[in-house]
């Protein structure tokens, strides 16, 4: 990724006989002389992913009537959390009471 010297936007690119780089918000062009030589390369690992509610955040004396999206059973406990910004709904936090399989509402 380029970035424009002159406002800070991603450039973009374009190819063809003049191949170059250009800014979609001011004037700032970067003409491609050579082709680009990729000299390192490094491989990502995916990071594991933690788990937002564990079994023992969902307590098990709430219950209500929720079916199940993976076996269909119709009771589920279940906890409401804010998770994200003061602003956004709060999410509800689901879990089987038959197959203790865990999954969120908005």
């Amino acid at each position: 990724m380029e970035f424009c010297p002159t406002c800070g936007n991603l450039l973009r690119y374009e190819g063809g006989g003049n191949s170059r780089f250009f800014c979609s918000t001011c004037p700032y062009v970067a003409y491609i002389e050579r082709q680009v030589e990729i000299k390192k390369k490094q491989l990502l690992v995916k990071k594991s992913i933690e788990p937002v509610v564990t079994k023992a955040d969902i307590p098990t004396a709430a219950e209500t009537e929720a079916p199940c999206p993976r076996c269909g059973h119709d009771k589920a406990y279940f906890k409401s959390m804010q998770i994200r910004s003061a602003d956004e709904p709060e999410s509800r936090f689901y879990r089987c009471l038959k197959c203790e399989f865990t999954w969120r509402e908005e």
